[in-house]
């Protein structure tokens, strides 16, 4: 079921609404297992790739939402300025003008950190249903495929697939959810401040439904089947090999439900979270009017030689990945051979934490629809999949001088 989008919101998605929808079509639990780890996409590497030619101003046109609201947070006019120096050392200076308060930023922050943590365990949930549907195959072909654990196999085959689509829609909540982060956080004038507060309780409050619903629904039928296997256990007249493999289902099915239980109360408490985010937001979330550019210097390495298009920038002593995954070649007659747009993939996993993000950049402060839709069509076709708290959001470009400091007019 496609879960309704607030018409305040679709001004700033309407670009990348299409590809986020497009990756909901395939199953949120079928992509969970991807996105606990990292990508490992090819470069442009054999197209030839010159660092010369990346040099320079670019606007950043989106990038994916987990990022934007942490470490872009409140920030519109988003560009990065590429150099080398004489000694052929390469530096990074990224700025952006900064459009709500410090408490507002950090609310904003918080919500990103919430819904992170819904995503999160809504994924472990998933984790959980595949190893139901694995005890699944095994009851349905016990015994000789006795009619009461096909009954079985049978109720726990539908709720296992009531609980996926109940997380496809939890992870469309959450999506909606950032994307109203999105609008406040770069205090975007196509929606106001109420409408998006509002945006997020209503999608807090379809979220909770599905947590309170679907997922505690399975959680009940789990053990009432846990009890059904275990007293299937004592049949009499049973195999000795199909007792102890209900008797190992039976307390399967027992860890299962605690598992999910547990997710359910974690999915329960983000989406409070989410919530209690907005209530703040809705007082300390209007624009600023003293709007100042802030902006971070880094550097820039490429460790490999023969994987130019491998980059690694550290800023402020964290050092990331910066992968080069796609280019579009300026037509301009001036500037031949130089790129107008690039995609640009950065995943790190430290102690079991994937830290990921996904970047459009552009030459010009505007981009068109068929270079961002076929970009973001190649990212997923790599397995970077933007669902649940990190779809695509656009950044929101003004043109002139706009998040430019003064030192780099």
């Amino acid at each position: 079921m496609m879960r309704r989008i607030a018409i305040g919101m679709v001004l700033l998605v309407a670009g990348v609404l299409m590809n986020n929808s497009e990756a909901s079509e395939q199953q949120f639990c079928e992509r969970a297992e991807a996105s606990g780890s990292c990508a490992k996409p090819p470069t442009v590497d054999e197209e030839g790739f010159k660092v010369e030619d990346y040099l320079g101003k670019w606007y950043e046109i989106g990038s994916t939402a987990s990022f934007k609201l942490l470490n872009e947070a409140g920030l519109v006019c988003n560009q990065a300025r590429y150099s080398a120096s004489a000694s052929g050392n390469l530096s990074l200076l990224n700025s952006g003008l900064r459009v709500i308060s410090p408490l507002a930023l950090a609310e904003v922050v918080a919500v990103n950190v919430a819904a992170r943590g819904a995503c999160a365990a809504a994924r472990e949930v998933c984790h959980q249903l595949a190893a139901v549907s694995q005890l699944t195959r095994s009851l349905a072909t016990l015994d000789g495929h006795d009619a009461h654990l096909l009954q079985i196999s049978q109720q726990l085959k539908t709720s296992t697939q009531a609980a996926q689509q109940a997380l496809n829609d939890l992870s469309e909540d959450v999506s909606l959810i950032q994307q109203a982060n999105g609008q406040i956080s770069q205090a975007n004038p196509s929606s106001s401040l109420q409408s998006s507060v509002a945006a997020l309780n209503r999608y807090v409050k379809e979220g909770r439904q599905v947590e309170q619903g679907a997922l505690t629904s399975l959680v009940s039928t789990l053990n009432k089947i846990r009890g059904q296997v275990k007293d299937a256990s004592h049949k009499s007249g049973l195999r000795e090999k199909s007792k102890a493999a209900l008797e190992h289902a039976a307390l399967s099915l027992a860890s299962i439900a605690l598992k999910v239980g547990a997710s359910n109360n974690a999915i329960e408490l983000s989406l409070k979270a989410v919530g209690v985010g907005a209530k703040a937001l809705a007082g300390n979330g209007h624009p600023v009017n003293d709007a100042s550019v802030s902006s971070v210097s880094g550097s820039i390495i490429q460790p490999n030689a023969t994987s130019p298009a491998k980059l690694a920038v550290s800023i402020i002593g964290n050092k990331a990945p910066y992968w080069i995954i796609a280019l579009e070649k300026s037509k301009s007659s001036q500037s031949m051979g130089a790129y107008s747009a690039a995609l640009v993939y950065s995943c790190s996993e430290v102690a079991g934490v994937t830290a990921k993000s996904l970047f459009v950049l552009s030459r010009e402060a505007q981009l068109q629809r068929s270079t961002l839709d076929a970009f973001l069509a190649k990212a997923e076709s790599f397995g970077i999949y933007n669902d649940c708290e990190d779809p695509f959001l656009l950044t929101l470009q003004r043109g002139g001088n706009c998040g430019q400091p003064s030192s780099a007019s």
